[in-house]
């Protein structure tokens, strides 16, 4: 008789089928996004050490008009702006984006080369998200917020059921 823990590290080991047009898009998006941050963490560091981003944190905070009632939401990214603005350590903000970068990557690219392990990636990492954008489009939906929310939960369930990734065959 198999463990649960046995027939889960059998099943991480084997290949995924054949993709469809979904999971292909997801394989893009997450591909796309990938180097995307990496270019955004390339940019927070060049734009850093020139001042730049003080700069133009200066302005927004000058420019933007966050009302009284602003979401605490709000006031925190309005906040962390300034602080990232002018912390000395920008290396340290473009590792984390080079972090987030190369697990969005590692997902893109597990998922295109068929890695079982790769669809349990993404349902983890992606639903991991889920409650934290449930919880901003609950307190201000905008257009962007709620498409997130719904690609992301889109994504999870597909992979989960189609791929039945939840689901172990019994022992043989």
């Amino acid at each position: 008789m198999l463990s649960w823990f046995s027939r889960l590290r059998r099943d991480l080991a084997r290949q995924g089928g054949e993709h469809d047009l979904f999971v292909r898009l997801v394989i893009v998006e997450r591909l796309v996004k990938a180097a995307l941050l990496i270019a955004g963490a390339i940019t927070v560091v060049v734009l850093g050490h020139r001042g730049v981003l003080g700069a133009w944190a200066t302005a927004a905070q000058n420019n933007l008009t966050w009302d009284g009632d602003a979401s605490l939401i709000e006031r925190l990214i309005d906040r962390a702006l300034i602080k990232v603005s002018f912390y000395h350590h920008l290396t340290a903000v473009a590792a984390a984006i080079v972090l987030y970068a190369l697990l969005e990557g590692t997902e893109g690219l597990g998922l295109a080369l068929h890695r079982r392990w790769a669809e349990y990636l993404t349902v983890l990492a992606t639903g991991l998200l889920i409650p934290y954008e449930a919880y901003e489009v609950a307190h201000g939906a905008t257009l962007f917020k709620t498409g997130a929310l719904i690609l992301n939960v889109a994504v999870v369930g597909y992979l989960a059921w189609r791929k039945r990734l939840f689901v172990f065959e019994s022992p043989e």
